[in-house]
C-alpha cells in the first residue's frame, strides 16, 4: 500500500497527520460547544431532561479534546512540523443550576428552583462551566528555534487565554 507520489516512492504522511490532527480538532470543538446534549428551545431544560450527567465529556475527554485542537493549531504554524500537547486544568466541571434569591430585611436567601414533585422532582439546569486551563506544553519538531517558541506561546496564549509562563515549547528528540 505504498504509493509513488514523487518522493522516491515513499507516501508523505506529513500532510495526512495534519489532516487528522485537524478533524480531532474540529471533533474536540464539536463535543466542547454541544457537550454531549441535543439543543432544544426549551428553556425549562433540566439535568435529566438533557440525558443526564452520564453524557457529559469526561476530564479526560475534555483534556483530550483540548490537546487535540492545541496539536491542530500548533501544526499549521510555519516550522512547527509535528506536535504532541499536554494540557493541565484547574479544578473540574461546575454544573450552574437555576437560583431563586430573596431578599428581607434578615438578609439574602437563596433556594434552588425545582421542576416536578415527589420522587420526580428535578433541579432546572442552567449551563456548566469547563475547567481552566492552567498550563500547555508543546513537543514539535521546531521547538528548539526562538521564532517558534515566541509565536506558539503567543498563539496558544491568545486562543486559550492562557498566560504566556505557563506555556512550555521544546523540541522534539
Amino acid at each position: 500500500m505504498n504509493e509513488e507520489n514523487g518522493n522516491g516512492g515513499k507516501s508523505n504522511w506529513k500532510g495526512g497527520k495534519i489532516f487528522i490532527a485537524l478533524i480531532g480538532g474540529l471533533l474536540g470543538i464539536f463535543l466542547l460547544v454541544s457537550g454531549g446534549r441535543s439543543d432544544t428551545k426549551d428553556s425549562d431544560k433540566t439535568a435529566e431532561d438533557s440525558g443526564g450527567f452520564e453524557q457529559r465529556l469526561t476530564m479526560e475527554e475534555y483534556r483530550a479534546a483540548i490537546e487535540a485542537r492545541v496539536c491542530a493549531i500548533s501544526a499549521q504554524v510555519a516550522g512547527v512540523g509535528e506536535a504532541v500537547a499536554i494540557v493541565s486544568l484547574e479544578g473540574g466541571f461546575e454544573y450552574v443550576y437555576a437560583t431563586d434569591v430573596k431578599v428581607s430585611s434578615a438578609g439574602e436567601s437563596m433556594q434552588y428552583i425545582v421542576i416536578g414533585s415527589g420522587s420526580d422532582e428535578s433541579l432546572v439546569y442552567l449551563t456548566e462551566k469547563v475547567p481552566k486551563i492552567c498550563g500547555i506544553g508543546v513537543v514539535c519538531d521546531g521547538g528548539d528555534d526562538a521564532r517558534i517558541k515566541r509565536e506558539l506561546t503567543y498563539l496558544l496564549s491568545a486562543a486559550f487565554e492562557v498566560p504566556t509562563n505557563k506555556i512550555y515549547v521544546t523540541r522534539k528528540k
